[in-house]
């Protein structure tokens, strides 16, 4: 049976870095915030906010913000639009499993599944979400991950390259990372007492259970970090609606 018919699911939607590489790749004063980067006649945060809208299995959204963005994001129309399924705006943490866990804490406990995805990824396909849903509903969890089509090479000291690695077993993380909501929650407590704190959600998992499920995401699923990536989802973005017309 799909998630859309069986189980409740909810986005974890964290927006809350200080978008420091972008603004060390811009010549822009003041640290360009991310999420409000306008991007295809909207901004990075709605597009990855209509994404997960569009998935009738998602119920409800949760958005983890810094606490200078909340009053920017209430002005964006929460409630309406692709925020109509916005059900709480949470303050980040230091850390990125501290913006993830108060997100989930956020999340309605009769859920039964959690997607956490970042905000700047907005090109996200609700395919790609809606595989995920089903995979962790049949798994436990769910990676959406892309396979490494580059070269891979290693270096201790960003000089020489020392030794090249076997691309064939090799994926790249993206978001998407969906998991059964208790699961979760009892994940991010074991991090918690161990003082674990991953870069994604996907390595709780490996080290607290064991292997996670991959989701081929598409490579289109890129991560904005750079003002030439933000040019780059433009143009995917224009290819998109020329493909629709």
């Amino acid at each position: 049976m799909s998630p859309q018919r069986s189980t409740r699911a909810a986005a974890v939607i964290v927006a809350a870095g200080a978008s420091s590489r972008y603004a060390s790749s811009t010549s822009r004063k003041g640290p360009p915030r991310k999420p409000f980067l306008a991007l295809g006649g909207s901004t990075v945060l709605e597009l990855a906010c209509a994404a997960f809208d569009s998935v009738t299995a998602i119920d409800q959204i949760v958005l983890v913000l810094r606490a200078e963005d909340l009053p920017a994001v209430e002005r964006l129309g929460l409630g309406t639009g692709c925020l109509r399924k916005v059900v709480a705006l949470v303050e980040g943490g230091k850390e990125r499993i501290d913006s993830v866990r108060a997100g989930v804490d956020a999340v309605a406990r009769g859920v039964g599944l959690i997607a956490v995805h970042d905000a700047a990824r907005p090109l996200v396909l609700p395919r790609t979400i809606e595989t995920a849903l089903k995979v962790a509903a049949r798994s436990g969890a769910a990676l959406v991950a892309s396979p490494v089509r580059d070269t891979i090479k290693v270096s201790a000291t960003g000089e020489q390259a020392e030794s090249t690695l076997d691309r064939s077993v090799l994926w790249a993380a993206q978001t998407p990372q969906v998991f059964k909501a208790a699961l979760l929650r009892e994940l991010l407590e074991r991090a918690q007492s161990e003082q674990f704190k991953p870069t994604d959600e996907a390595a709780l998992h490996e080290r607290f259970v064991g292997p996670v499920a991959l989701v081929e995401g598409d490579p289109t699923n890129l991560k904005i970090t750079t003002p030439s990536d933000l040019v780059l989802a433009e143009a995917i973005l224009r290819a998109r609606k020329e493909s629709e017309l």
